[in-house]
């Protein structure tokens, strides 16, 4: 069992996580124009949180998670509210193949710095978008690694600078770039703050 797996079915019970996608989600409709957006993709979607958010902003939101049991909660979830435009799929986009449908905006909460290929990750995106469609995502500025607890080998956050290059270079053109929420945390004795940041990038 992965550690998402097991983290699945009290993941909603913490407040802080809820607080956080009802504000990111204020902000991604504040600042990114969703307006003529028909199909989303959330990738790394968990519970739904932000997608539970973001509902009645998006007519159509397909949630995809690499957990089962995180897509099981999410499934939960949607036939409990009696939602029927939300469609969580258990699906690994960086391990299986690419899926047909297309999609007018991806949005990733905390993923990218799970996933070791960024620049894999980006190309898939920038393949799944319809022409014009936005890539939006949120997730840790740069940090020391103190972030995790215990062993973690992804990615300490980002440079956004580097990121850009990187979104440009594939073929994106950077639209937003902003620090959307700040994730409070108590590390030896004092609570840290660890920005995130929002980047949406259009193909």
């Amino acid at each position: 069992m992965s550690e998402f797996d097991a983290k699945a079915a009290t993941w909603d019970e913490n407040p802080d996580r809820v607080e956080r996608a009802l504000e990111i989600a204020k902000y991604l409709k504040k600042h990114i124009d969703i307006s003529n957006v028909n199909k989303a993709l959330e990738y790394g979607s968990g519970t739904g949180l932000l997608s539970f958010a973001l509902q009645d902003a998006l007519p159509d939101i397909t949630l995809m998670d690499g957990s089962i049991e995180m897509t099981k909660v999410a499934q939960q979830k949607v036939g409990a509210h009696g939602v029927t435009h939300l469609h969580p799929i258990h699906y690994d986009l960086m391990e299986q193949p690419l899926p047909e449908e297309r999609y007018d905006l991806i949005f990733i909460l905390l993923t990218l710095h799970h996933i070791d290929d960024t620049k894999g990750f980006i190309e898939r995106a920038f393949h799944l978008l319809n022409q014009g469609g936005q890539l939006v995502i949120i997730d840790l500025e740069k940090e020391d690694g103190s972030f995790h607890d215990g062993p973690f080998h992804g990615h300490k956050g980002f440079e956004r600078s580097e990121l850009e290059g990187q979104l440009k270079t594939e073929g994106f053109s950077t639209k937003h770039s902003g620090i959307c929420w700040q994730i409070e945390k108590e590390k030896e004795g004092h609570k840290k703050k660890f920005p995130l940041f929002m980047m949406a990038a259009q193909k």
